[in-house]
């Protein structure tokens, strides 16, 4: 019996998904198989993430590690009385509530109004921030009201102090606001995480040029060519950096344009099959990953958005 391509990659997919669900303990049907997010995932030809994706009303959401986006949500109040069945805390974390999942508080910045907040095993974090705005709405339905109604009494005092109505509020100017909550990502974004983990890094790296951003590029310590790391990804403190194809002598390194650091990363896409990532913190490694160049998000390795201010004459290249 022989299969056609499609059908050897339904089977390869369908044997992942199993893998996957048994090894995270699931049983399911040959139905459910049909509505499963990651098998869609694998069907598409994308890998697995080394951990499970939170879930966002009852989906797997690989959005919210894989991506950069701000997300709309929905939030509980923070408590710790649900820690005993929210995923990957202990007993007396604080948990709150987004779109249908616990998620473990690590600092509160404002009581109820924003937090830092982290998922499972993902060494990730991301600000969860209620924002106000304007409802014009129902802001002319309430002047309306009262200009049809001036002897009318109308007090919400006692039903904004209740705990299911602190999602708007009235001004003193009678302006109407409605809450939402923002959840975005406040470090190196998880597309690495569909990658090998590899040991970490012997060689003994230093800064060899950097801004007020951190390192742009590191090198060998105490030798003057060698192996390259270029920055892609910046998030506060830790630089995320791609091993670039072949020797470098570093003083030509240094001193290349935008454009040239630019063609630099277009030959790694182009050449290689494999890319080798490095986070990078506090003149430490944090960890590496190899993956796939396919797999690499493509506004990633084009420096977009990162002023790479070597030398005066040059930064501004195009």
């Amino acid at each position: 019996m022989s299969f056609s391509d499609r059908e050897r990659h339904l089977i390869r997919a369908a044997f992942a998904w199993g893998q996957i669900t048994q090894q995270e303990g699931y049983t399911l049907s040959d139905l459910e198989i049909e509505k499963s997010v990651l098998f869609r995932r694998l069907l598409g030809g994308r890998p697995p993430l080394a951990f499970p994706p939170p879930l966002r009303h009852g989906f797997p959401w690989y959005d919210v590690i894989e991506g950069r986006s701000e997300h709309i949500v929905n939030a509980s109040e923070a408590s710790p009385e649900c820690s005993i069945i929210a995923p990957d805390c202990n007993p007396g974390d604080i948990c709150i509530l987004i779109d249908g999942t616990f998620w473990r508080v690590v600092d509160t910045i404002r009581e109820q109004e924003e937090y830092v907040v982290e998922w499972g095993q993902y060494p990730m974090q991301w600000r969860l921030k209620k924002h106000w705005e304007v409802n014009y709405e129902m802001t002319q339905q309430l002047h309306s009201f009262r200009r049809n109604n001036p002897s009318t009494e109308v007090s919400f005092d006692h039903y904004l102090g209740q705990r299911e109505y602190r999602e708007f509020r009235i001004g003193d100017d009678q302006t109407v606001w409605l809450c939402e909550w923002q959840l975005s990502r406040i470090s190196l974004s998880g597309w690495v995480w569909v990658g090998t983990v590899l040991p970490p890094i012997e060689d003994n790296l230093s800064t060899i040029s950097e801004d007020a951003l951190g390192p742009v590029i590191l090198g060998k310590k105490g030798t003057d060519t060698g192996d390259a790391w270029l920055r892609i990804e910046q998030a506060e403190r830790e630089s995320r950096l791609v091993r670039l194809t072949g020797q470098h002598d570093y003083q030509l390194l240094t001193s290349a344009s935008a454009a040239e650091l630019k063609s630099l990363l277009h030959s790694l896409q182009e050449e290689s099959g494999y890319v080798e990532v490095l986070d990078w913190c506090e003149c430490r490694p944090l960890r590496r990953f190899s993956l796939p160049t396919q797999f690499v998000p493509p506004e990633t390795l084009n420096l977009t958005g990162i002023n790479y201010d070597l030398v005066p004459d040059n930064a501004y290249d195009q």
